[in-house]
């Protein structure tokens, strides 16, 4: 078809036509909505909707119980992954939202089932970069929201909320520290160059965003990675788990070895798959190497999982290593999954989250156990593991609060699972400086994974101690290849 190209004078009138009408209905609306003109602040395009008192005032807050509707309603429009001016409605803290209101509108306020309290609020798909930029600049910390493609599913996920359930409850599966022999045999097999082998391959697609190719197809291969670690193995199954429906088009990857005893029993251990960049959040060509962040959590997995396949490991219970995607815009992936399951009735009495390994600087402990909105006696378990098989190496841990939705195992709790997650140490000054930006790389980490050694050594001692060991498959599976 011929494209027809009108005359500069033409051009020239409809222009200034164009401006004249969008400025005289931009008027009209914030006149007749009662909300100001947006004021542009370091950078900012400021909203200020007539509801944001809702946020801070007692009438509009409404106390939840736990349990509740699972599903909830409606379906993403298509739209809702290209269209930079699509809603989001995101489920923040209180404490949150108030630094990112300018950002936001429409806030109404609630508790989730600790009494927390909640805001729900609508943005546009643009602005989550900069939402992701408050959280890490102001409050040191990543994540800080839930994100859903309706203001119907925020409320439903509000409603449903189990977090106290997940956080006080104890651990049906009774965890005690009976199976040194398997894990004292897997910690010294860990591979400092295969770690870094997998975060140079993640690290080295342009970016790993969950609306870009580059977020397909990078989880594709650490699907087929990990199929490929397990060949030869009939109780191995991987999948590509595609039920999100503000994913865009990168699946989550889940890895499941079948336990043989207590097969309905599932543990899981999992990392986000996807970049971002924040500096350049919405265009799908953005530089977000995001070696660190969370490469190196996905190597960590990897690792874990070589070493339990190569040596023939058999569990008694259920294992499922999960990949997470479109972590950074909202614990997309994760929620989509962690909901399935609890509509499906999983048995999950176990979740480790790791996000973020490789990163130390100065006199900082090794590893730092998210103290807040995980399950206490999962906690309490964890620093057993370490006390017990990483103490011993010389390594120390600390703890520290990460705040509302700051990674995946967020998604667990708020299903009712409990779920738990150790960080890496960062520096004296905080976490890793280079988060969401191109810099996130091998080379600003010292060109090296020693420090997501201590994580795969965690990783192992936990899948020991809480899987625990059936027995051996008889030649184990089939030679694993490098990376490639």
């Amino acid at each position: 078809m011929k494209l027809f190209l009108p005359g500069p004078m033409t051009l020239l009138l409809s222009l200034l036509i164009s401006m004249v009408l969008l400025r005289s209905d931009t008027l009209r609306a914030v006149q007749a909505s009662g909300v100001r003109a947006p004021a542009v602040s370091h950078g900012v395009a400021r909203w200020k909707a007539p509801r944001v008192a809702d946020a801070t005032q007692t009438p509009p807050v409404h106390h939840i119980q736990a349990g509740g509707t699972t599903a909830p309603p409606g379906v993403a429009a298509p739209s809702s992954q290209t269209d930079p001016f699509a809603p989001v409605y995101l489920v923040t803290s209180r404490d949150t939202w108030q630094g990112i209101r300018g950002l936001a509108r429409d806030a109404v306020a609630r508790r989730d089932s600790t009494g927390t309290p909640l805001v729900i609020s609508e943005t546009r798909a643009d602005r989550l970069g900069e939402i992701s930029r408050y959280v890490h600049v102001s409050e040191r910390r990543c994540g800080g929201y839930f994100a859903f493609p309706s203001r119907a599913q925020a409320e439903a996920f509000v409603s449903a909320d189990r977090a106290k359930q997940a956080m006080t409850k104890s651990l049906a599966a009774g965890y005690t520290l009976d199976n040194q022999a398997t894990v004292s045999r897997w910690l010294p097999q860990v591979q400092e160059q295969r770690l870094y082998d997998t975060i140079n391959h993640l690290s080295s697609y342009r970016n790993r965003y969950f609306a870009s190719s580059h977020g397909k197809t990078s989880a594709e291969w650490i699907r087929a990675h990990w199929q490929s670690l397990a060949a030869g193995r009939d109780d191995v199954t991987t999948e590509l788990f595609t039920a999100c429906t503000n994913c865009s088009t990168q699946p989550s990857v889940i890895l499941t070895i079948q336990g043989r005893d207590l097969p309905d029993d599932v543990v899981v251990l999992g990392a986000h798959l996807d970049s971002i960049n924040g500096s350049n959040p919405y265009d799908p060509n953005q530089h977000a190497p995001g070696a660190d962040d969370d490469a190196s959590g996905i190597a960590t997995l990897t690792e874990t999982l070589r070493i339990a396949l190569a040596d023939g490991w058999q569990p008694r219970r259920t294992v499922k290593f999960m990949g997470y995607a479109a972590e950074e815009v909202g614990l997309r992936g994760s929620n989509a999954i962690a909901q399935s399951f609890r509509a499906s009735g999983v048995n999950v009495v176990s979740v480790l989250q790791v996000d973020m390994t490789n990163y130390k600087s100065g006199a900082v402990t090794d590893m730092k156990l998210i103290s807040d909105y995980s399950s206490t006696e999962l906690k309490n378990f964890f620093i057993s593991l370490f006390d017990t098989y990483l103490a011993p190496m010389g390594l120390t841990r600390s703890s520290v609060a990460c705040g509302y939705a700051c990674s995946d195992h967020a998604s667990w709790t708020n299903a009712g699972y409990p779920a738990a997650m150790m960080f890496e140490a960062g520096g004296p000054n905080g976490s890793f400086p280079y988060i969401h930006t191109p810099q996130d790389t091998l080379a600003t980490m010292g060109e090296s994974a020693q420090h997501s050694v201590k994580f795969t050594q965690f990783a192992l001692a936990y899948l020991g101690e809480t899987a625990k060991t059936r027995g051996k498959v008889t030649g184990g599976p089939a030679q694993v290849l490098p990376v490639q």
